[in-house]
């Protein structure tokens, strides 16, 4: 029997190809916002995407307004943020959009009445869920060709196919991670699609406000988050990474890649971080832009600084401190470090 997701469902999975065929029995988004729940709509979009920005997120699996209202919210923070055009705030969203998915699917005995679970030991909505995205899950196992595909985009090594357990062309996948898979290509799927090209010029002009509502919260959180930037607050692994390249030398492929994507994250623009590189001994102007530009965003995909277990992996992780061993990621270490100073400074003054 084919498994039909209810509209609660729906509302809870809005990415879902059943839940854009119950909206399309509604009038265009840009009509909605013209009848008497589109502030409502509104409203839902700015949630959501203020959740992606907040340091703190709340999901809550209990919606109780309508499933097309959900939706529509849905759809319209997506059509916002691509007005905006700025790639964080689309990688923000798109992630916010994964993790809340993953928070149901880990949660959804507590929410769904529809709840069975099959012998698979998954229940009936994940593996629908699953199979419309691509995850063909067999007793615990994946195909290694769809595998592969799977973990492309991620660089953690427990998922690199060397570290895995293959059997006739079947990679065994754990249940934690596959719920981490299943989170990873959702995200992969909702980011393909942004920005939104072409959006009409008369519903611009509907969303602007709350784009420039958005927006300026994007700043704020960017300055809280980084501020102007401070090297004195680099963790020991960007720091060694900066004197080795100030001093002359040349940096690895991964040495490059991991000091220019958080250097950009932190604030810095291209033009100062393709500087750093001047006095390499391979330094050419036109390429080093170049590949700043690619890490950054310039070909469509803005990469992020890999984690402290990704740095351990590629031998860039060096003198750790007492800070390190209390965060998983080189710009927990910033943050965490500015904030230290800051307070400092405070307690210091008469």
């Amino acid at each position: 029997m084919v498994y039909e997701p209810s509209g609660k469902e729906l509302a809870h999975f809005p990415f879902l190809k059943k839940a854009n065929d119950r909206i399309r029995s509604l009038p265009p988004v840009e009509t909605l916002l013209t009848e008497d729940r589109g502030a409502f709509i509104k409203r839902l979009a700015e949630e959501r995407i203020s959740q992606s920005l907040a340091s703190v997120k709340k999901i809550n699996p209990h919606i109780e307004h309508a499933p097309e209202d959900e939706i529509a919210g849905y759809i319209l923070s997506r059509v916002i943020v691509s007005s905006i055009g700025e790639r964080q705030l689309l990688d923000r969203l798109v992630r916010y959009e994964a993790d809340r998915a993953y928070n149901f699917l880990r949660n959804e005995d507590s929410w769904n009445s529809n709840f069975i679970k099959t012998e698979s030991g998954y229940s009936q909505l994940f593996l629908y869920i699953a199979n419309e995205l691509g995850i063909p899950i067999q007793q615990g196992t994946i195909p290694m060709v769809d595998y592969v595909e799977l973990v492309s985009p991620i660089r953690e090594g427990r998922f690199r196919l060397i570290n895995r357990m293959v059997t006739k062309g079947q990679v065994y996948v754990g249940d934690d991670e596959l719920y981490d898979l299943l989170c990873e290509r959702i995200r992969v799927i909702l980011r393909r699609d942004l920005p939104y090209k072409n959006v009409p010029k008369s519903l611009n002009k509907k969303i602007a406000e709350s784009a420039e509502q958005i927006k300026m919260q994007h700043k704020e959180m960017m300055l809280e988050n980084f501020g102007a930037v401070e090297e004195t607050a680099f963790p020991p692994c960007i720091q060694a990474l900066v004197s080795a390249i100030t001093s002359g030398a040349n940096l690895t492929h991964p040495g490059r890649f991991s000091l220019t994507a958080f250097l950009h994250t932190i604030g810095m623009d291209n033009n100062h971080i393709a500087g750093l590189y001047a006095r390499a001994p391979d330094y050419d102007p036109e390429k080093t832009m170049y590949q700043v530009g690619h890490i950054t965003g310039g070909g469509g995909t803005e990469y992020t600084a890999p984690a402290c277990a990704a740095m351990k992996t590629t031998g860039l992780c060096v003198r750790p401190d007492k800070l390190c061993e209390t965060i998983n990621h080189p710009l927990s270490y910033y943050r965490k470090k500015k904030r230290q100073k800051k307070q400092a400074f405070r307690e210091s003054k008469p």
